[in-house]
């Protein structure tokens, strides 16, 4: 018995070693992405306009560098095959050190350092076959959003730190288990609703206290809890709260949806926030067991750490891995983040350049 639980704790280790992959750069092929950010970060970044096509080309003129090896790694991702995909090897941004207290939003999203961030990767991320892209009902419709605590919640408190603290990025509270919002749909448009990012992209401007991203890959969990609970987890019997990044007054609860779909190109297709959904109270017992089943196989999943730096970023495939992590300790810790659309997903597009999609 105990060589039997060995071998499946082995198996399920190798599971998600294949799930999590590290492309790594070579001197010339990060000096050549680091420029092509530069030049991107000059016209203003990802929310310029023609900063989707540069990306293109840059991304293009890229590939012409990399190895056979490199390539399939990039195809894999591109193809929905991986979980996480993570950079090395990229060039050092800036060396000015964090303030002891963060400047307010908008002074940190114009930093240069910020946009170089942010164009390299929305390059990185067409690199995988995914457009940078925003939602018209989160982030006030920018494609660029800043991880750190500007609305209280850490382990520190910050000036003028508000009683309710809200869950979201802009915190420094602990988020469990989840995928990104909106959670209406996850590979195709429905309703009029576009559906949850393809993958988020991360990396960061500063991390001095080395606090590490988690991640679940999902494949591993959904074997675990077996098939008929994956089924039973793809019916319209689930329901969510309203995510705290989106637009006063846009974006709402969802009633009536599933957590699984299973789509032919990618397979099961997850959305999930472990904070915010729910079964809904007429479900089936069937239907309750298998949440109670995947809610804990989530909580026995050990998430992967990886600390980011200036000179990594990491691309979470949305649909196949959840991402979470501990209270915030140093309130001097800014990630970049950018939400990809894949070649695989259809959306309701409001404007191309930069692509708005309709939450």
């Amino acid at each position: 018995m105990t060589d039997a639980i060995k071998q499946d704790v082995e198996t399920a280790e190798l599971f998600t070693e294949q799930e999590i992959r590290i492309f790594s750069f070579d001197i010339r092929q990060s000096i050549l992405l680091h420029r092509f950010a530069e030049e991107l970060a000059a016209i203003g970044g990802p929310q310029a306009p023609g900063a989707r096509s540069k990306a293109s080309l840059a991304a293009t003129e890229l590939k012409f560098s990399f190895s056979k090896d490199q390539c399939e790694l990039l195809a894999a991702y591109s193809n929905g095959l991986v979980c996480v995909l993570i950079f090395e090897g990229l060039q050092k941004i800036t060396d000015a050190s964090p303030p002891n207290e963060l400047p307010d939003l908008a002074s940190l999203e114009n930093r240069y350092d910020v946009l170089c961030l942010a164009a390299r990767n929305q390059i990185l991320l067409k690199l995988v076959d995914n457009s940078a892209f925003a939602y018209d009902m989160d982030n006030e419709g920018k494609l660029v959003r800043l991880v750190a605590n500007l609305k209280g919640g850490g382990l520190t408190k910050i000036n003028a730190e508000p009683e309710i603290k809200e869950l979201s990025s802009h915190s420094g509270l602990a988020l469990g288990p989840h995928t990104e919002a909106p959670y209406w749909c996850a590979v195709n448009a429905k309703d009029g609703h576009s559906p949850s990012p393809s993958s988020l992209i991360l990396s960061a401007l500063w991390n001095p206290s080395l606090e590490p991203t988690r991640v679940i890959p999902l494949p591993p969990v959904l074997e675990k809890i077996g098939v008929t609970h994956c089924l039973a987890l793809t019916t319209g019997n689930f329901q969510f709260t309203r995510s705290d990044s989106f637009v006063s007054g846009k974006g709402e609860n969802g009633r009536n949806v599933s957590i699984l779909e299973f789509d032919d190109k990618v397979g099961f297709a997850a959305r999930f926030n472990s904070y915010r959904f729910s079964v809904n109270d007429n479900a089936s017992n069937f239907v309750k067991t298998a949440y109670a089943t995947l809610c804990q196989g989530v909580s026995e999943a050990t998430p992967v750490e990886y600390t980011l730096t200036q000179e990594s970023a990491m691309v979470i495939n949305n649909v196949r891995a959840l991402h979470c992590r501990d209270v915030i300790k140093d309130n001097r810790r800014v990630l970049v983040r950018i939400f990809g659309l894949s070649k695989f997903s259809s959306s309701v597009v409001i404007s191309e350049d930069p692509l708005l999609l309709q939450g």
